[in-house]
């Protein structure tokens, strides 16, 4: 579907409910997708506002949640998760083969976020389907044009803030994948981890309410899968609960020399092999951000240039 007519857009709640608070931005969010892809039909679960009476940090029992996911595959162009929270993993044990034969062959859209990054990166794995990781409810007149062309099919750019390692010679390109680190961890820690080919691949990673030793671990998960060994490049956003101020600045400095010096060892070896880890750190990818907030295609194309530009698509370009 990407690149082609969004007609039906659905709103779900497969992990945490909104609060009535959310209702505006909710709203809003529905009057810009509406005005900017001419969609004819949106749809909004009875789960949002909603909350399991005997589970109530989810949205709805797994049953509910589930025949939520598997109505919007079969009708909807695009598929947006509204809230993290906790609970996406539980539907990740019940999506089976035919709902992943669904969205192979209808190619809906996928947009989501922090929790939701366990369904996005497993729909990218099991469909190969390219898909967003973006918090909807952040949807304004800072991010309208970009999110909506790239939905489109058409190329977006960003510029990130500083190089965590030496800068890349020239420049370079990949797949996206990622998103959560904490629950991107949690989606290669199973019995049967998914294989990616991680040398094809760009890590993106930001997380909320961790500190130094939460960080460790969820390297330490990574590095038992080989990540980063292979992975192309890292991108590294905000690790810590955002906001303008000195605080958040001084802890963000923090847990990135925390992030080097877990790595240090890997970036020797990588190094001497000629085969360098380049860490790109950007300011506009992670939780509670709003002014221009990363939307990332999990599983469509990224390059990099030295200079620190950022270009995203859905679909690797094709050449000329």
């Amino acid at each position: 579907m990407s690149g082609g007519k969004i007609e039906k857009i659905c709103f779900i709640a497969p992990s945490t409910g909104l609060l009535q608070s959310d209702r505006k931005a909710i709203n809003r969010t529905i009057r810009a997708l509406k005005n900017g892809l001419g969609a004819k039909e949106i749809f909004s679960s009875p789960h949002l506002f909603s909350f399991h009476e005997k589970v109530d940090y989810v949205s709805a029992s797994i049953e509910d949640r589930l025949n939520d996911f598997r109505s919007a595959i079969k009708d909807y162009d695009l598929i947006i998760s509204v809230a993290g929270g906790t609970g996406a993993e539980d539907l990740a044990l019940k999506i089976d083969k035919k709902d992943f034969q669904m969205i192979r062959e209808r190619k809906p859209i996928f947009m989501g976020f922090s929790d939701f990054t366990f369904l996005l990166n497993e729909i990218y794995f099991s469909s190969r389907a390219p898909v967003v990781h973006f918090s909807s409810l952040t949807l304004g007149k800072g991010n309208f044009n970009k999110i909506f062309s790239l939905i489109l099919g058409k190329e977006i750019y960003y510029r990130g803030s500083f190089w965590l390692t030496p800068s890349p010679a020239r420049k370079f390109s990949g797949t996206p994948i990622g998103g959560n680190f904490s629950t991107f961890a949690n989606f290669l820690n199973r019995i049967n981890p998914p294989k990616f080919n991680w040398k094809k691949h760009i890590l993106f990673i930001e997380d909320v309410g961790v500190d130094n030793e939460d960080l460790h671990r969820s390297f330490a998960a990574l590095s038992r899968h080989n990540v980063f060994e292979k992975i192309k490049c890292i991108v590294i956003g905000s690790l810590c609960e955002h906001v303008n101020n000195s605080t958040y600045q001084g802890r963000q400095r923090g847990l990135l020399k925390s992030v080097k010096n877990y790595l240090t060892d890997i970036i020797k070896k990588r190094r001497d092999e000629r085969n360098p880890l380049p860490i790109l750190v950007v300011s506009n990818f992670g939780h509670n951000i709003v002014r221009d907030l990363m939307a990332v295609p999990i599983g469509g194309h990224i390059s990099i240039s030295k200079g620190k530009k950022i270009i995203f698509s859905m679909k690797k370009p094709k050449k000329n």
